[in-house]
């Protein structure tokens, strides 16, 4: 019994590492992507973590859908960047209209940039977690 509570936890210790590493990936991303686009002038303080807080909840509803993939053998690095680009498009998509930042729509003029970054969040999230299960 204390053995696969051991286990258990080693492995929610390694999701955890490798959702972290992919969330701050994704976060540091779209804030390099917006600071490049809009200039220092229109970058509100916190923009950082804003997008952490994104990331988190991307992954909150990634994870479930993630877990269905693995199910039916998907889990590939083309499934975990398709996933990462199609949630973050549709998240960005539905919450930029939610934003109060002037010009916001100047954030959200294609969700195409937001969805590569979160390609790539999830890359990096399917790649740490890889390697740390040898």
């Amino acid at each position: 019994m204390a053995q696969s509570l051991t286990r258990f936890g080693r492995t929610l210790g390694r999701i955890a590492v490798a959702l972290a590493a992919g969330i701050a990936t994704g976060a540091l991303l779209t804030a390099a992507y917006i600071h490049s686009s809009l200039g220092p002038g229109l970058v509100f303080e916190g923009l950082v973590e804003v997008a952490l807080f994104y990331g988190l909840a991307i992954a909150a509803f990634c994870v479930p859908l993630w877990l269905m993939l693995v199910n039916l053998g998907r889990d590939s690095a083309w499934a975990a960047a398709a996933l990462g680009f199609v949630a973050t498009a549709v998240f960005v998509s539905l919450t930029y209209a939610a934003g109060s930042h002037d010009r916001v729509a100047l954030m959200t003029y294609t969700v195409l940039p937001y969805g590569l970054c979160g390609a790539a969040a999830a890359l990096v999230t399917w790649w740490v977690g890889r390697r740390l299960r040898r």
